[in-house]
């Protein structure tokens, strides 16, 4: 009777140790799954033989805004939502390409590296989540050549060297 007692429990024992193996494998194999793969600046050769749009992440260790976003990159939504771009981590070259002034900062391009869409600072999952529908949208469009047309400052600029003219003329020609 003792050595039948004694089995039972090793055999408890075990299966219950197999059970927390199985549960600590799944869960790394969920953990594994569940993260965005980020590439470097390579990622934009990848985007372009794929014909992917990018995802372009600019941050700070130091910056809290930066460490709030980048946990909520952790979402399960914006994780697929994140499969249909090319994420990629900013690097010098990149932010002097795209002008990057603050952080954190997340511009998606289309596969050929033309800016579509940008976010600068904090979203949370949900604005994320409708950011990233957007910049998906707008990297679908077909992107034509846009002529510029003078901003407000050049206008402002033209008129008050227009008006300064006029009243340069006033004082010195009598």
């Amino acid at each position: 009777m003792r050595v039948i007692g004694i089995m039972r429990r090793d055999i408890t024992a075990l299966v219950f140790a197999a059970l927390m193996i199985i549960v600590m494998l799944a869960a790394a194999g969920v953990n594994a799954q569940s993260e965005i793969e980020w590439h470097d600046q390579d990622g934009m050769q990848i985007a372009m033989s794929q014909n992917k749009p990018t995802m372009i992440l600019f941050y700070s260790d130091r910056c809290p805004a930066c460490v709030k976003l980048t946990g909520e990159f952790a979402d399960t939504r914006v994780i697929n939502m994140s499969k249909k771009f090319v994420p990629i981590v900013g690097s010098r070259e990149l932010d002097s390409q795209y002008g990057i002034r603050y952080v954190p900062t997340v511009v998606f391009t289309n596969s050929q590296g033309m800016e579509v869409h940008r976010i600068v600072g904090y979203r949370d999952a949900d604005t994320l989540m409708q950011e990233l529908q957007t910049a998906l949208e707008s990297s679908d469009l077909p992107q034509t050549t846009q002529k510029q047309t003078p901003g407000f400052g050049v206008v402002t600029a033209l008129i008050s060297l227009f008006i300064c003219g006029l009243w340069a003329r006033r004082r010195y020609v009598k």
